[in-house]
């Protein structure tokens, strides 16, 4: 997460589960919900009033979780069996990496967490944060 004096200027907030919860406990929120801890993120105070901050949690093997404003939307991620799980290095900045990847090209969200979840996905299947030399995303 982030420090409370950038967070005014953000769009985008991206966190994990843990990182959510911690936030939601230094500002003294009573609560331990990701999907609640994520709305209030998105209504924090914004400098920028173009368009309202957008709130991205991942929760390991469970739901992205994804805030505008008062609509949360929850999306799955890829499945993996544990046998294949080696290293959970860098997936975070991984997905975040997919996300934005999509967000540039002006993709809905939909299509941002897909390609947020997938790049997780192939990362953490490798020792260190190593991708294959032929990804196979569409």
């Amino acid at each position: 997460m982030v420090a409370y004096n950038y967070l005014p200027y953000m769009d985008y907030v991206f966190g994990n589960e843990t990182e959510a919860r911690t936030f939601a406990r230094v500002r003294g929120w009573e609560t331990e919900n990701v999907e609640e801890i994520a709305v209030k993120i998105s209504q924090l105070p914004k400098e920028s009033g173009t368009h309202k901050r957008i709130t991205v949690i991942t929760q390991g093997a469970d739901p992205v979780v994804v805030a505008e404003d008062v609509k949360v939307k929850l999306f799955p991620v890829i499945l993996l069996p544990k046998e294949k799980l080696v290293d959970t290095n860098g997936a975070g900045d991984a997905f975040v990496g997919g996300f934005l990847s999509q967000l540039v090209k002006k993709k809905p969200i939909e299509d941002c967490v897909k390609a947020g979840c997938y790049v997780a996905n192939v990362i953490i299947q490798r020792s260190g944060c190593t991708y294959p030399e032929k990804p196979n995303f569409n």
